[in-house]
């Protein structure tokens, strides 16, 4: 059951408690959770199979494939331009086909900041702060 379900059929504050409840069993039992976590998403866990198929087929995997092939194909060209950078992809919503491909900084890039290093194929879009923010991103 989703958020918006569980709200709906127990009421906002209902949702809340069972939160705060979670949060009190993570703390009070980290050890348990952790090992329930590795059970669960580790090789031969019980979600492991179903993982797996979800992220090597249907539109995650053809991304995946993608992104493998830029790998190998600009890896030569990122180690010479930045060692320290990442492969970009400007997906077109719900396909796997791409704008642009780009080498972007590493650690703006892991919190959804993108600073353009050198566009590799295609273009990018690039937006300001203040039209994400209009866009509701931020």
């Amino acid at each position: 059951m989703n958020k918006e379900e569980r709200i709906k059929r127990y009421g906002k504050a209902a949702y809340e408690k069972k939160l705060q409840q979670d949060r009190d069993w993570r703390k009070a039992n980290p050890e348990k959770v952790k090992n329930q976590q590795n059970e669960e998403s580790h090789k031969g866990g019980t979600h492991y199979e179903r993982m797996l198929k979800y992220n090597t087929t249907g539109l995650r995997g053809e991304r995946h494939r993608i992104r493998m092939k830029h790998a190998k194909q600009y890896c030569p060209f990122k180690q010479i331009i930045a060692p320290e950078t990442q492969i970009h992809h400007e997906w077109i919503f719900g396909t796997a086909e791409y704008t642009g491909v780009a080498l972007v900084e590493t650690k703006p890039h892991q919190y959804g900041i993108i600073d353009v290093i050198k566009i590799l194929e295609g273009k990018i879009t690039l937006l300001s702060e203040k039209e994400i923010k209009e866009q509701g991103g931020i």
